[in-house]
């Protein structure tokens, strides 16, 4: 008696945790890859790699900005007698 679960493909991903061996999931029907390896419907990451963008933390504008304070701020420490 064979099921359809050992005689579909398996997935092709290498794992970490089993020396890298083959992953030994199924692969998604139609697909290369099992569920959790990315065979799954709508995964992966999101075109033009939005995932990137998340706070703006490290854009250049706030960098330059960031620069800028530090720089005024040096400015209000130093004594008043070398501003002449």
């Amino acid at each position: 008696m064979s099921y359809a679960y050992h005689l579909s493909l398996r997935c092709g991903a290498r794992t970490k945790h089993n020396n890298g061996n083959p992953c030994r999931s199924p692969a998604v029907r139609g697909k290369q890859r099992c569920r959790m390896h990315g065979g799954a419907k709508g995964s992966g990451g999101q075109p033009e790699n939005k995932n990137a963008l998340k706070h703006g933390l490290t854009t250049t504008i706030i960098k330059n900005f960031r620069k800028s304070v530090r720089e005024i701020i040096k400015e209000c420490q130093r004594p008043a007698s070398n501003l002449s």
